[in-house]
């Protein structure tokens, strides 16, 4: 008997939703900094270290033998590269091949986080010199720290922004909510930059030392409120600290979000309803073809305007529905029998 997954496409036609994943670009290049006169072979190693981790988004994939093994033949994964001088330093550019690179992943037991990854928004509250003060994107004092958060964030491939504290910030957000935690209108200031999670840093300056903790608020869904989903805390220097923390926010999504080859093949179905032509179905297959949880997609049966979709599964059904909750062109929403539906929203 065919196992049908118990969720429902409806596609209609439509407005771009409002919020959701980023779409990371250059997962599989990384761009390296020749050390003395390390060799070209050299650098393709960090490059490919450092494309694994991204794509993977575990930390410590380089510790594994297999892999240890597999950066010693970095050139094999090769795809283009090139070198500039920068300040008289030489940078070199790799490009690998996406394929090779989640094959090699598969089959040494790792994940494959997709490019689809959640926007995080980091509101920032300090306190210094008896006050307390939300500092913005553009902020000079703590430079060290925001920009430090952006370049690690960037080497993870992790969507981070901060927000720009013009007069619309500043009438939602106020220090002290910031400060006691108190989530709406954090929550309700966020939406405006289409952020899947949000994060409240504190930082207390005392003379020259730091001292931060903070917490990433998330959801599973846009049908449930925000929750805490990791807390943290460091002291020191400011971009060590951003560093740190940007770190940990790739590790922590890295892990719920990658996607591991089950071993089960399994096979599910999806009936989508009001297919609009062959534009439609075109752009559907290409979407559930893109997932890292899905290793085959068929068409079953048509009937009418709606058809049957043949998933084989990489993962497990909580994988797809995970990433298909991150995809700009699929709204969820539940109805009154408490059932999972998805609408297809159109993008250009």
């Amino acid at each position: 008997m065919k196992r049908l997954l118990p969720v429902l496409l409806s596609l209609m036609s439509l407005t771009p939703l409002a919020a959701s994943a980023v779409e990371v670009a250059n997962l599989y290049s990384s761009s390296v900094i020749a050390v003395d006169a390390e060799s070209n072979r050299d650098l393709q190693k960090v490059a490919l270290a450092e494309v694994l981790v991204k794509v993977s988004g575990d930390p410590l994939i380089t510790k594994d033998p297999v892999i240890k093994k597999t950066l010693m033949r970095a050139r094999e994964y090769l795809v283009k590269q090139s070198q500039e001088d920068i300040d008289g330093e030489r940078h070199l550019h790799v490009s690998f091949n996406e394929k090779k690179v989640n094959r090699l992943l598969r089959s040494s037991e790792f994940g494959v986080w997709s490019q689809n990854r959640p926007q995080q928004i980091l509101w920032l509250v300090v306190d210094e010199d008896f006050s307390r003060s939300v500092k913005g994107e553009s902020d000079t004092n703590y430079a060290d720290f925001i920009n430090a958060i952006k370049e690690q964030a960037n080497k993870r491939g992790l969507p981070v922004l901060f927000p720009v504290m013009d007069l619309d910030d500043q009438l939602q957000v106020s220090s002290s909510d910031l400060w006691g935690q108190f989530t709406d209108p954090v929550e309700l200031a966020s939406t405006r930059y289409a952020a899947d999670n949000y994060i409240i840093a504190k930082i207390i300056k005392q003379q020259d030392d730091y001292k931060l903790s903070w917490s990433l608020y998330g959801r599973n869904n846009s049908n449930q409120a925000y929750e805490i989903w990791l807390t943290d805390s460091d002291q020191g220097a400011l971009s060590e600290m951003g560093v740190k923390l940007s770190a940990r926010l790739a590790d922590h999504l890295g892990q719920r979000y990658s996607v591991k080859a089950s071993g089960n093949n399994e096979v599910v179905y999806f009936n989508v309803d009001a297919i609009n032509g062959v534009a439609d179905y075109a752009k559907l297959i290409e979407m559930f073809s893109e997932l890292s949880a899905v290793a085959q997609v068929d068409l079953e049966t048509v009937s009418g305007s709606s058809i049957q979709l043949k998933l084989v599964l990489l993962g497990t059904q909580e994988d797809l529905l995970m990433e298909l909750s991150l995809d700009q062109r699929i709204l969820s929403s539940k109805n009154t029998f408490d059932d999972v539906n998805f609408q297809w929203n159109v993008i250009n």
